[in-house]
């Protein structure tokens, strides 16, 4: 695949989006979908995934396909690339993005982008969400909080967020607008 064409990501939707923050470990941007476009912070908020950095209004697209995960930039000799887990984006700019893949068990992907630059919206990482996100201490959970004790295992269903803590735990569903308490972890969903 060659370079993406501008003029059609700008009439495409917006991602199915949630933040979600949870207490003494930070917030989080959650996107659905197997395709997300990236680019500078503007008033127009064309880019599902938006850094404040010097990056255009759009600067490339993250396309997912099974478990793998791709980079398209917007120039004209821009090729499409495969991400490899810790590998940085190749985005033209002063921002250093780098794609996470944690966890074997799931298609979900994190991506960070290194200080000073922050994303949009005080998240401090995306996670492309497939159908599940793991939350905890360890370096295989797509949102790690050190401080907790618990693993907890987010779940999609369509625009619903369901969460269970620990291996035996219940599950609960995560109303937008509401904390919930599992285990250890405070956690409040919101739509983005």
């Amino acid at each position: 695949m060659s370079a993406i064409n501008p003029t059609q990501l700008n009439e495409a939707p917006l991602v199915p989006r949630w933040r979600l923050w949870i207490d003494s470990c930070g917030g989080y941007l959650l996107l659905a979908g197997n395709r997300w476009t990236l680019g500078g912070v503007n008033h127009e908020r064309r880019a599902d995934i938006c850094v404040r950095a010097d990056l255009p209004r759009l600067a490339g697209v993250i396309d997912r396909s099974g478990a793998d995960y791709f980079w398209t930039g917007i120039g004209s000799s821009d090729r499409r690339i495969l991400i490899s887990n810790g590998q940085s984006l190749a985005v033209n700019g002063s921002a250093r993005l780098t794609l996470h893949l944690p966890s074997a068990l799931s298609e979900s992907a994190v991506l960070t982008v290194s200080p000073p630059h922050r994303f949009d919206q005080h998240v401090d990482a995306v996670v492309l969400a497939n159908e599940t996100v793991l939350v905890g201490p360890s370096p295989d959970c797509h949102i790690r909080c050190r401080d907790s004790t618990d693993r907890t295992l987010l779940i999609r269903r369509g625009d619903r967020w369901i969460a269970k803590a620990g291996l035996a735990g219940e599950s609960h569903d995560l109303p937008p607008g509401q904390r919930t308490m599992l285990k250890t972890l405070a956690i409040t969903l919101e739509e983005a």
